[in-house]
């Protein structure tokens, strides 16, 4: 009499699976020196390199910032000792209206100077170059009212652009256009990273002049 055909019971299919994971943990945890070393030299790299990155890229942001803070801060004190009425202008009049803060990717500072004619400027300058930038300054005629001039003036680390402005009949001409006088005065108090400056009376009617309509909402990397 033949007898009835034998299955394995549930607890020997549960103790082989358990030796099966067994056995592949072993071979997992059994990787060959070389392969471990690798990986562990891998991550070190990569922790490494972003390290590193970081840190670039961090001190590369203070010094940029920290570089314009001092170029903005002197050039504000030498304007007023001169009693020259100056205001902020374009890139760094956006990082004061949309940040509170300068603007660390734009080219250059940009301040408006009101003379009462070009030569006006040439002591204030001056006083510039010597306490503020230290170098020459690039003097360009203006492209569209070309008596005023810009004057470019550069530290080792940044620049910064000095544009002159003159009132005629109620007009405001600087180098490279003009407004309705009341759209630039009086002047109102306003702060960039810290600095007490001072803003155009209706510095989003420049603003819209310089970046268009959407200034305000353009992503800033648009714009520069």
């Amino acid at each position: 009499m033949s007898s009835a055909p034998q299955h394995p019971t549930s607890s020997k299919l549960s103790a082989d699976a358990q030796i099966g994971s067994s056995v592949a943990l072993l071979k997992a945890d059994t990787a060959p020196p070389g392969l471990m070393w690798t990986r562990a030299g891998i991550v070190a790299l990569v922790a490494v390199v972003s390290w590193i990155t970081i840190s670039y890229c961090s001190n590369v942001y203070f010094d940029r910032d920290s570089a314009f803070h001092n170029a903005l801060e002197c050039s504000e004190r030498v304007l007023k000792r001169h009693a020259k009425s100056s205001w902020l202008l374009n890139g760094t009049l956006l990082g004061s209206t949309r940040l509170g803060r300068l603007v660390l990717w734009d080219a250059d500072l940009d301040i408006g100077v009101l003379v009462p004619s070009p030569s006006a400027f040439d002591a204030v300058s001056a006083a510039l170059d010597e306490e503020c930038f230290g170098h020459r300054s690039i003097v360009k005629k203006g492209a569209r009212n070309s008596e005023l001039r810009i004057w470019r003036k550069c530290t080792n680390r940044i620049c910064a652009e000095f544009y002159e402005t003159t009132l005629v009949n109620g007009i405001a001409k600087t180098g490279e256009g003009q407004s309705n006088e009341s759209q630039l005065l009086p002047l109102k108090s306003c702060t960039v990273s810290g600095i007490d400056a001072k803003c155009p009376n209706n510095a989003p009617f420049y603003l819209a002049q310089a970046y268009g309509q959407d200034w305000l909402t353009i992503p800033l990397i648009k714009l520069f």
